[in-house]
């Protein structure tokens, strides 16, 4: 029952982490939704073409009306004076005046300047589509993005059983009473989770890219809460009166309206007329200077003029005919998208009561599994862990149900034409509470159970205990886990053929032990933006080791002064980057300080911490116990453990080292006493092994 009840608060802890109570850090869909307004590719080549059409109306606008016109020649001509004599000469010319257009001629002017004006109209209908589009397609990618990372959770929490259910399955299978090929069809189960939960990972990447592109913002840190909306906006009066708004009803009468304008400039369509003032100066080269001024008006018109006209005319009547009707159609479209639109949304939400009846099969079927498990021996851990592979099953279906909805959702709220944005962000909605109902009901259950006085240590020579397991066995009684250490080339090493089959014996013979073995990294500085990547890059190939979790020693203290004011949101950004990284149970190791902080414990658990691990250095286990009380006080689910130095370089009110190693046993066991019956406490862990064997006893 012990090993159910921590598979238990496992699941918990990784579920739980899927839909936090508080919001989390990062970039808000209200946001995101802002940003895509103006950086999406698609709003930016509309507004372009929206800027292109307005200079092309200032063109058409300024091209209206009177026209300046001049000319200028020079002339050689012979003049008869008289019968017998004529008189040659040469002339300068000079003329400048104003044209007015008259008729047709003014008319296509204006016909010109409407065309240009309706141009302007439906760019700004285009870029208002154009940013609706953008905001819908970023609120896809966000609810992709937001059931992706819950599905991935659960695949964390069903994959955190993987190394304990190995070492279970081994020992079934060693004492005969599992056969060999049903543990290879049960261990299985964890190569299909892992298999879909990379697919998952692999999505997050394509939605993040997704995101990044509408929003222009390089590396998007997604705060990914559940969306709701307004009443209004799923309203069908709402929808159907916003049809006129509709994009392309919106064009289609602009369309409309402009050629009610421009059928008046076609009455008189080829009848090109103006009149003219002109002032003109001559000069007669080696004579006298001459001027002259004119009014003039000019006409033309084609012989069949009529037939013209009554042609132009019914190219109005038919063009009306035309849009009207396209009018019709595209107003039949748009309430069939309506109806359309509400009758998928409705499908899709009744599914998810289905979905959640089945889940809350899975949560019964596991349930009782678990109480048959001691009873069935070897069927009963096998049926143990299909019941818990058809729990996850269900709690991934359920996700992917609220994904439809949501995805329903969207395209209804996309039909409306009033803002419906941003969206209100929700602490949790339908699909959460279901996928969160089991892991609180088992956690209440251990809760109500008193917390063994378990025992870790800290290993930071890793390589010692890998060349030589049988050490372990000297480990104090009562010690349930090692949290182990080792340097960069000695994990890239472990990732080596040869490396590997050493830890699996290792991690093997530790089980057999009773021992969970965790691995152990430190280095302050990972939480600094700038070294954020070396601790990925460092995990990266690790993640396929057979460690029964990831514990990270990040200290405040042991940054530059500079640097930490910022620790808390630094070391908030580097757990969530490691826990979509691995997909191992996650710790981390701290001063207690630390967790003092208003909301610290919870900001730490939104990341998918399951466990955290207050550096207590205080011997007396009285004072202790006073540090550690209030921290036990923290978010449900969320385990504590309480780390105790038995280190030499520490003075004796801080370290147990001149007790030597009875008396600090008897002080830790008096510790973990006076805790265990506190919700979440979950054992001393102490600093460290090897300082532990150097005390004398």
């Amino acid at each position: 029952m012990a090993l159910l009840l921590w598979l238990a608060l496992l699941c918990s802890g990784a579920m739980a982490s899927t839909t936090p109570d508080l919001p989390n850090a990062g970039t808000t869909l209200a946001e995101l939704e802002n940003l895509a307004l103006v950086a999406a590719p698609s709003v930016q080549l509309a507004q372009a073409e929206q800027d292109v059409a307005a200079h092309r109306n200032s063109t058409a606008r300024a091209s209206q009306g009177a026209r300046v016109f001049g000319g200028t020649g020079i002339s050689t001509a012979r003049e008869a004076v008289t019968d017998t004599l004529s008189r040659d000469y040469q002339r300068l010319n000079v003329q400048l005046g104003v044209r007015w257009p008259l008729l047709g001629s003014r008319d296509a002017q204006l016909r010109s300047v409407r065309e240009a004006e309706l141009a302007v109209a439906q760019g700004q209908v285009r870029l208002r589509l154009a940013r609706q589009e953008a905001v819908q397609a970023v609120r896809r990618a966000y609810a992709r993005h937001l059931r992706t990372a819950q599905r991935v959770g659960i695949a964390q929490a069903f994959l955190g059983m993987r190394a304990q259910a190995r070492a279970q399955l081994e020992s079934r299978r060693a004492s005969g009473v599992l056969l060999e090929a049903e543990k290879l069809k049960l261990l299985g189960l964890f190569d299909m989770v892992q298999a879909s939960s990379d697919n998952q990972r692999a999505q997050q990447t394509l939605n993040l890219g997704e995101l990044a592109r509408l929003t222009n913002l390089p590396q998007p840190t997604i705060q990914t809460l559940p969306m709701i909306w307004p009443e209004s906006c799923l309203n069908t009066d709402t929808l159907r009166a916003g049809a006129d708004q509709h994009p392309p009803l919106a064009l289609t009468q602009l369309e409309l309206n402009t050629w009610d304008q421009i059928a008046a400039t076609l009455q008189r369509t080829g009848l090109e007329a103006s009149v003219s003032v002109a002032q003109g100066v001559t000069r007669d080269i080696g004579g006298p200077n001459g001027r002259n001024t004119s009014v003039g008006v000019d006409f033309s018109m084609p012989l069949q003029w009529r037939a013209q006209r009554d042609a132009s005319l019914g190219q109005i009547q038919s063009e009306r005919t035309r849009l009207e009707s396209l009018l019709h159609v595209r107003r039949s479209e748009y309430h069939a998208l309506v109806e359309q639109a509400q009758i998928q949304w409705r499908q899709r939400q009744n599914e998810m009561a289905a979905l959640q009846n089945r889940l809350q099969a899975a949560q019964e079927a596991s349930r009782i599994a678990s109480l048959r498990l001691e009873a069935f021996d070897g069927d009963g851990y096998a049926t143990l862990l299909n019941a818990r592979h058809e729990l996850y099953l269900a709690a991934v279906q359920v996700v992917d149900g609220a994904e439809r909805r949501d995805l329903a959702q969207l395209e209804l709220v996309g039909l409306v034409a009033t803002d419906c944005g941003p969206a209100s962000p929700a602490i949790q909605d339908d699909a959460s509470l279901a996928l969160t109902a089991l892991p609180r009901a088992i956690d209440t259950a251990a809760q109500a159970t008193p917390a063994s006085g378990t025992l870790g240590w800290y290993v930071w020579n890793g390589q010692a205990l890998l060349d030589h397991p049988a050490r372990m066995t000297a480990l104090p009684k009562g010690s349930e886990r090692i949290l182990i250490s080792f340097t960069a080339p000695q994990l890239r090493a472990l990732t080596r053929p040869a490396g590997q089959k050493r830890l699996e014996q290792l991690i093997a013979q530790a089980h057999a032990q009773g021992l969970r073995v965790e691995l152990l990294l430190g280095e302050a500085t990972w939480v600094l933006p700038a070294r954020r990547q070396a601790l990925l890059d460092l995990l990266a190939p690790l993640r396929n080791l057979a460690f029964d979790g990831l514990h990270l020693d990040l200290e405040r203290s042991q940054l530059p002064p500079a640097q930490q004011p910022s620790w808390d949101e630094a070391v908030v950004d580097t757990l969530r980057a490691v826990r979509a990284a691995i997909d191992w149970p996650l710790a981390l190791t701290t001063h207690y300080r630390e967790l003092q902080a208003p909301d610290f414990a919870r900001r730490i658990q939104d990341t998918g911490v399951t466990e955290l691990v207050a550096m207590v250095y205080v011997s007396n286990p009285v004072r202790a116990a006073e540090i550690a009380r209030p921290l036990l006080q923290g978010p449900p689910g969320l385990r504590l453990a309480v780390a105790q130095s038995i280190e030499r370089s520490l003075p004796p009110d801080e370290s147990n080292y001149l007790l030597g190693q009875t008396q600090a046993l008897r002080r830790w066991h008096q510790l973990s006493q006076a805790l265990e019956t506190l919700p979440g406490f979950s054992g001393i862990v102490v600093q460290s092994w090897d300082e532990f064997k150097k005390a004398r006893p």
